[in-house]
């Protein structure tokens, strides 16, 4: 009787206690707010049984397995969202160590997990955990039994790599009227803040860095020359975190780059867990993510090549026509014809000796061109269409200059756009400052990149990278492209350049791309640094870094005009219309003097054929019997006592008297009878009695050519001094 009783006790405690552990399982896991449960146990089905249900009546999947039973843990824990593992090491004969080995091994001590673990001595359940993989936001619950109840303790480790210790803190407890109560409500991460001075180990790249200066004070120095600027701005953004959570950093100094490294040596420093954290900001690829991890994207960087876009690289041959639009032009045209046709009509009206329309477009356009006209008549109808000319051609003469003017000193450069493809096709010679991540962004395998890589190895070993003393003179001879970080060149195009040459600067991206600290896969340290550089970047702290590791970029004052000389390509397109019109001209001259030479010269030949046989006989005998009664007695006489006086009086008086009468009344009779059919269709006498041909061009061979006994006498008369 007395053995019953003792086995129905034994048994009743054992249940008791069954229901107590599954209890306190779901109100654990309640108060974590997981959605799924994984439970290594003892094997005991009812208990199992019992704890499977209780979660699974608050709404979580359930897996159980036992502890000691041969699976694959990573696939076991594997999950997306917040899972809670419980484990039982007070099973007897029963291994599991392995189990906190994979959680090691497979970063199971993260935001992702919450575990708990049931033991009976807190020393015994602390030598059986493999804390390498703890961190500050590690969610570790040890729970003992007490005489009446249950106590919870919370376990972490800062970093057991850095010579961190393992920290327990009472965390509360549960009881069976109670149920489960915690006294640490706040963050995980605000109390356990203190690293109580760990040592962290953070690696970067410095390759300026003078021997006599300390890797601390040069990182920390506010050295006037830009130079390591993204190594400084990593190790102060670094050194806020490390001030945040009382924790020192071990300075790991990087000098080279492994000209077949790709990915670059902080990646691989990182990898071998050489360094927890990267104070080099590194560019953000996907192949870097299998090296290490990125904590945050803290500097917009970007690299370009840079130019001066020089104005007027190309002739513009509609330059001309731009001050106006092309309605404006139509309406000025429209006027011109308007006006040449009125002035022509007034000049027909008030008889002026030329009212053609050559004449009127001549005079309009002189006008138009400021260059003056011609006086064809003195009535009042023409002077006034000749002002209103003129004050129409001033008009649009001083606008036409003023919209040049304008034009030139507001005319927007014409930049190149921000691409590589434009930059493949300028044909500017192309240079690079020696970095070490050139190369890495010719690598990128974005299509422009790809596109203008070829173009780039096409330029000689020995011509691709130079000095940024000489990238910046080339770019201020002009046509050509130098690649450098804006950081590094800014200060010396400053120095070097002028305003304008300032305001003509283009820049072409290479890759635009963001600026991440990085931290090893492993790293303890990783969190913390993505809490404190997110406080740092909401409190501005990371702005004003930028600003003050960054280079200034040179000022290009944009209200300001440049005045520069008018180059050939902006004239060359008026040279062209000089040209153009000289050539027009001879063309007109040679056709204008062919023809008229060979019209002058036949009417010159009839004209000659006709008066000669009809003339010479009328017209030879008198002038030769006045001459020889008129001239040589007064020749003779005057020459003896005074020929210089007498010549020119004698010769005027016998001349007037005399010839003039018997030429005048011989000439007209003569011609007027002998030579009206002959003459008729060449030759007209106006009322004045003037020999006009029908083109109103004089004939080219004069009255001359019929005396030619007169012509010597009249030559030296006419050319005498005396007389002129």
């Amino acid at each position: 009787m007395c053995l019953m009783y003792r086995i129905f006790l034994l048994q009743t405690f054992i249940i008791v206690v069954y229901a107590q552990t599954s209890q306190i399982i779901r109100d654990y896991f309640v108060y974590k707010n997981v959605t799924r449960v994984v439970g290594f146990s003892c094997g005991g089905v009812n208990e199992d049984f019992l704890t499977m249900k209780l979660l699974t009546d608050v709404g979580m999947s359930t897996a159980i397995k036992p502890a000691g039973s041969q699976i694959d843990i990573p696939r076991y824990l594997d999950t997306d969202r917040t899972m809670g593992v419980f484990v039982d090491i007070r099973c007897p004969n029963q291994n599991v160590s392995g189990i906190f080995d994979e959680g090691t091994a497979h970063r199971m001590y993260d935001y992702s997990y919450a575990w708990l673990i049931f033991g009976n001595n807190l020393n015994d359940s602390l030598q059986s955990l493999n804390d390498s993989g703890f961190s500050i936001v590690t969610d570790f619950a040890i729970l003992l039994p007490n005489d009446t109840n249950y106590v919870l303790y919370d376990v972490y480790n800062h970093c057991k790599m850095r010579d961190g210790v393992l920290n327990v803190t009472w965390l509360g407890n549960w009881k069976e009227n109670e149920g489960l109560m915690i006294n640490l409500t706040d963050s995980r991460v605000n109390r356990r803040r203190d690293y109580h001075g760990l040592r962290a180990k953070a690696a970067g790249i410095v390759l300026h860095r003078p021997e006599h200066v300390s890797l601390i004070d040069y990182l920390e120095g506010d050295s006037l020359e830009v130079m390591d600027n993204w190594p400084k701005f990593g190790h102060t953004l670094l050194s806020h975190v490390a001030n945040m959570f009382n924790f020192t950093m071990e300075l790991i100094e990087i000098d080279h780059w492994e000209k077949n490294d790709s990915n670059g040596p902080l990646m691989g420093t990182l990898k071998r867990d050489d360094a927890d954290l990267g104070y080099y900001p590194s560019i953000l690829t996907i192949e870097r993510y299998g090296y290490a991890r990125v904590i945050f994207p803290q500097w917009p960087t970007r690299t370009c090549f840079m130019f001066r876009t020089i104005p007027a690289t190309k002739m513009k041959p509609w330059i001309i026509l731009k001050p106006f639009a092309a309605d404006t032009w139509y309406s000025i045209i429209l006027i011109v014809v308007i006006t040449i046709f009125i002035l022509s009509c007034i000049l027909k009206l008030e008889r002026a000796d030329d009212y053609g329309c050559s004449i009127s477009t001549l005079i309009t356009v002189a006008a138009l061109c400021q260059q003056g006209f011609p006086s064809l008549s003195n009535q009042s109808a023409s002077r006034i269409a000749l002002i209103q000319i003129t004050v129409f051609g001033l008009l649009v003469y001083n606008y036409y200059g003023a919209a040049i003017v304008s034009a030139r000193l507001n005319e927007p450069l014409q930049k190149m756009n921000d691409s590589l493809y434009s930059l493949a096709h300028s044909k500017m010679h192309m240079a690079a400052e020696k970095n070490v991540f050139f190369n890495f962004l010719l690598r990128n395998p974005r299509p422009d990149v790809q596109y203008f890589r070829p173009f780039w190895n096409a330029i000689p070993e020995s011509k691709r990278f130079i000095s940024i003393e000489e990238g910046v003179e080339g770019i201020k001879r002009g046509g050509f492209a130098y690649h450098a970080d804006p950081d590094d060149i800014y200060p010396s195009i400053e120095l070097a350049f002028d305003k304008q040459m300032i305001c003509q600067l283009t820049e072409v991206h290479l890759l635009k791309s963001e600026l991440g600290l990085w931290s090893n896969l492993k790293s303890h340290f990783h969190e913390i640094s993505k809490i404190a550089l997110l406080k740092i970047n909401t409190s501005g702290l990371r702005r004003r870094e930028i600003r003050r590791r960054s280079a200034r970029k040179p000022y290009c004052p944009s209200d300001e005009i440049f005045v520069s000389s008018v180059t050939i390509y902006e004239a060359a397109p008026i040279l062209f219309l000089l040209l153009f019109g000289m050539i027009i001209s001879l063309i007109v001259f040679g056709i204008e003097y062919f023809v008229f030479y060979t019209m002058n010269s036949k009417r010159t030949s009839d004209i000659t054929s006709n008066i000669k046989p009809s003339t010479k006989l009328i017209i030879k005998p008198s002038i030769k019997s006045d001459i020889k009664l008129g001239i040589k007695p007064n020749i003779k006489q005057s020459i003896k006592p005074n020929m210089k006086k007498n010549i020119k009086l004698n010769i005027k008086k016998d001349i007037k008297t005399n010839m003039e009468k018997d030429i005048k009344l011989n000439i007209k009779k003569d011609i007027k009878t002998n030579m009206e059919k002959d003459i008729k269709p060449d030759i007209k006498i106006d009322k004045k009695s003037k020999i006009l041909l029908k083109d109103k061009v004089p004939p080219k061979n004069n009255i001359i050519l019929v005396l030619p006994e007169a012509s010597n006498i009249f030559q030296q008369v006419l050319m005498s001094k005396r007389y002129q």
